[in-house]
């Protein structure tokens, strides 16, 4: 099968690998789109993401939706051909906030396509890829899958939205118009925000806002842009 592997600082390339086998508790994914990440593009562009730099080739990718081809031992899930979306984090299940049932800021996650650890875990973009079955998120019926690859960055803004409180009728601030400051935009809008201003340094990302969604945007280096709002009642980071 072929997969899309970094080497290194600009080093990208589509090579043959190994057909992966699911092993027990786990699931084999026809991968079928998957979307880019910026900490691919900082392994692509700079070898590493910040501290964790590439020491050996690695699968990129973890934005990734496919279909279920089958299961290891004693694993279960959707019907294989059924449509999934993966979580890309693995936690440990034994670290303080694991246990604490915090899952999500695990100590010691393994996280597809990611050198921050050695040997470095391999991502999703490729033909295939296995992982834990209770990563697997049944997608709805319908749903097109190019669309669901955007499931794990939405999620992001999701997670934020709702850790911001009550929405409904009330005016968002959204700094930031990148693929999660936008995707804030469509989230906070789906929960009722009744308008939201978003600020970015960029033209054409305050564009993307706009298709998203924003009523106002404003160039966040232009001190007199008229649209900078007198207040707001929740201001989101993205």
């Amino acid at each position: 099968m072929l997969g899309c592997v970094i080497h290194g600082q600009g080093d990208l390339r589509v090579a043959e690998l190994p057909v992966p086998e699911p092993g027990p508790g786990q699931a084999l994914v026809a991968v079928r789109y998957g979307g880019v990440c910026g900490s691919d593009l900082h392994y692509w562009r700079h070898g590493g993401v910040g501290d964790f730099r590439l020491r050996e080739p690695m699968v990129l990718g973890h934005e990734v939706v496919g279909t279920v081809v089958g299961y290891g031992a004693g694993a279960s899930g959707p019907a294989p051909g059924a449509a999934v979306a993966v979580h890309p984090a693995t936690p440990c299940g034994v670290c303080p906030e694991c246990s604490g049932g915090r899952r999500n800021v695990c100590r010691d996650t393994r996280y597809l396509g990611s050198a921050a650890r050695f040997p470095h875990v391999q991502g999703g973009f490729a033909a295939q890829v296995v992982v834990p079955c209770e990563q697997l998120r049944a997608l709805p019926e319908g749903l097109e899958l190019q669309r669901a690859a955007l499931a794990e960055p939405l999620s992001v803004a999701l997670h934020a939205v709702r850790r911001a409180g009550e929405v409904a009728g009330r005016h968002v601030l959204v700094t930031g118009a990148g693929p999660i400051g936008c995707l804030v935009v469509s989230a906070a809008k789906a929960a009722g925000a009744v308008r939201v201003t978003v600020t970015d340094l960029l033209p054409e990302a305050l564009e993307y806002a706009r298709i998203a969604g924003a009523g106002t945007v404003v160039r966040a280096d232009d001190p007199d842009d008229s649209g900078w709002p007198e207040e707001v009642d929740v201001a989101i980071e993205a």
